[in-house]
């Protein structure tokens, strides 16, 4: 557990902490204003560590806690409208809004989660001597996903680019 503590999350930015579960006592209430570990509420679950927003997690066996997976992405993906960005038809690409679906909204973030800490950052356009962006993109299936980098919680849009059109 405590080889993570240092670690920070590339969704939130935030350090990977220890968390606290049950009735904190006033050490662990003081603790946790001080930034040194998370409460983690009354029921206990396997996490060890983990950071404010849950992406980047540690079970007590060292093993990471994985609560949106690929698996998940895909059957979001399959749920939502895409529309094709009209006003960039020289980049070909997609996009889902999250007011959209505003019952899938918890989902939504999971997977803006989900590409923030398991993608890879790629400079755009690919070819330019000097790239206007920077973004993080997971491929799934063919298709890179990203968002333009707002934190988490401010995130309203998904891109989605087929990997053999993106340029």
């Amino acid at each position: 557990m405590t080889t993570h503590i240092s670690e920070t999350c590339r969704a939130c930015g935030g350090r990977v902490l220890p968390v606290l579960w049950g009735m904190p006592d006033i050490e662990g209430m003081e603790a946790a204003e001080r930034g040194e570990l998370i409460i983690g509420g009354c029921t206990p679950e396997d996490i060890a560590c983990r950071c404010e927003c849950g992406a980047t997690a540690y079970d007590y066996d060292d093993r990471r806690v994985r609560p949106f997976n690929v698996d998940d992405a895909r059957a979001y993906i399959d749920e939502v409208r895409w529309q094709f960005a009209k006003t960039m038809p020289q980049w070909p690409h997609e996009y889902t809004v999250s007011t959209w679906r505003p019952e899938l909204h918890e989902t939504f973030l999971d997977f803006v989660r989900l590409i923030r800490t398991d993608g890879v950052v790629k400079p755009w356009p690919a070819d330019s001597p000097t790239p206007r962006y920077h973004h993080t993109y997971l491929e799934i299936d063919g298709w890179d996903y990203w968002t333009m980098g707002e934190p988490v919680d401010e995130t309203e849009l998904i891109n989605r680019a087929r990997i053999d059109e993106a340029q």
